[in-house]
C-alpha cells in the first residue's frame, strides 16, 4: 500500500498497476498504440504510407499530425482550426502551449514571405565543437572528384570510434543536405576497417559544410506542385567488388522532398543495366511518394 493510504477502513486493499507508460521495455508500444487510439477516436486516420503521419480530412483542409514518441507538428491551412484541434489533444493529454514551428529534431524552420526553408546550422555548430574543428578552414567540395577510395588505402591508425562517430553524425545532415548524400554514401562503407585517408575524407567533408552552413532546403510560396525526379548511375564505381553507384533526388515544386545515394546490391554487366536497375529503384520511390501526397491531399503532377 502507499503511504497515505488508510489501512484501517479497508484493510485487504491495495492499488493495482494498469499500465506503465514509462520504464518498461513495452513503454514506447504503449504510447504509441495509447495516443493512436485516441486520434482515431477525433477523427484522424493513419497514414498507409508513413505510420508517424495521421490525417484528418473531414474539414475544408486536411489536417495534418506528424507524431515523433510525445512531440507533436500540426498542420493547418485555416488558423483558426488550430484552437479547436489543441483542445481536442489536451482533453486527454498535457500539452504545452504549441506555437509556430521553428525547430524540430534538429531541424530549424526559416519563414519568410519567399517561401519555408530548413536547414541544420545548429547540428552543423555541435558537430564542429564535437570533433574539434572550429578553427578549420572551408573547401569548395566535400570531396576530390579524383579521388578513389577502397578499403586497402591508406593507414591504418585510425580510430575506428571517432570515424563511426563522424559519419554516424553527418548522416544525419542528409536530411537537408541532398549534396551530402554521395560522399556520406561512399564513406559509410568502411565503418568496419577506417583507415587514415577515410577519416581525413570525412573531415573534409565537415570542413565543406562549414563554409555551407546557411544552405538547406527552400520550399517557395509562389511555385507549381510539381512532382519532379533526376536519378543516375555510375557503372562500376567501387574498385573492391565492381558495384555500380546510383542515386535520385526528387523534388515537390522547388524543394526536394526524397534524395538517395547508395551502391547497388548486384554487379551490373553494362552502364546500360546499372542505368535501368537505378531507374527501377527511382521509379518504387514515385509510387511511395505519390501514395503519401494522395493521402494530403496534394494533387500533383
Amino acid at each position: 500500500q502507499p503511504r497515505g493510504f488508510n489501512s484501517s477502513t479497508h484493510p485487504k486493499v491495495v492499488c493495482r498497476l494498469k499500465k506503465s507508460l514509462y520504464g518498461l521495455k513495452q513503454a514506447p508500444r504503449a504510447w504509441h498504440s495509447k495516443i493512436t487510439q485516441y486520434l482515431h477516436h477525433i477523427g484522424f486516420h493513419m497514414s498507409k504510407s508513413d505510420n508517424s503521419l495521421y490525417i484528418r480530412s473531414d474539414s475544408e483542409s486536411p489536417i495534418v499530425i506528424i507524431l515523433y514518441v510525445d512531440d507533436l507538428v500540426i498542420g493547418i491551412e485555416h488558423l483558426f482550426e488550430i484552437h479547436r484541434v489543441k483542445s481536442l489533444i489536451s482533453d486527454k493529454f498535457e500539452i504545452t502551449n504549441m506555437k509556430e514551428l521553428h525547430y524540430f529534431l534538429g531541424i530549424e524552420v526559416i519563414w519568410s514571405p519567399a517561401g519555408i526553408m530548413i536547414s541544420q546550422r545548429h547540428c552543423i555548430l555541435n558537430l564542429w565543437y564535437k570533433f574539434g574543428m572550429i578553427e578549420c578552414k572551408s573547401v569548395a567540395t566535400p570531396l576530390d572528384r579524383n579521388l578513389k577510395l577502397d578499403a586497402d588505402s591508406g593507414t591504418t591508425t585510425c580510430e575506428p570510434t571517432q570515424y563511426r562517430q563522424l559519419i554516424g553524425s553527418v548522416i544525419y545532415l542528409t536530411i537537408t543536405r541532398p549534396d551530402l548524400s554521395y560522399p556520406v554514401g561512399l564513406l559509410s562503407q568502411f565503418m568496419q576497417t577506417p583507415r587514415d585517408i577515410h577519416l581525413d575524407c570525412a573531415k573534409r567533408v565537415l570542413r565543406y559544410v562549414s563554409g555551407t552552413m546557411d544552405c538547406g532546403i527552400l520550399y517557395k510560396t509562389a511555385m507549381p506542385i510539381r512532382l519532379e525526379g533526376y536519378t543516375d548511375a555510375n557503372w562500376a564505381d567501387y574498385k573492391a567488388d565492381r558495384r555500380s553507384t546510383f542515386g535520385f533526388v526528387f523534388s515537390l515544386g522547388s524543394g526536394a522532398i526524397s534524395m538517395s545515394s547508395k551502391k547497388q546490391p548486384t554487379v551490373t554487366l553494362s552502364s546500360t543495366e546499372a542505368e535501368y536497375r537505378g531507374a527501377t529503384v527511382a521509379a518504387c520511390e514515385v509510387v511511395w511518394l505519390k501514395r503519401i501526397l494522395k493521402d494530403l491531399g496534394v494533387p500533383i503532377k
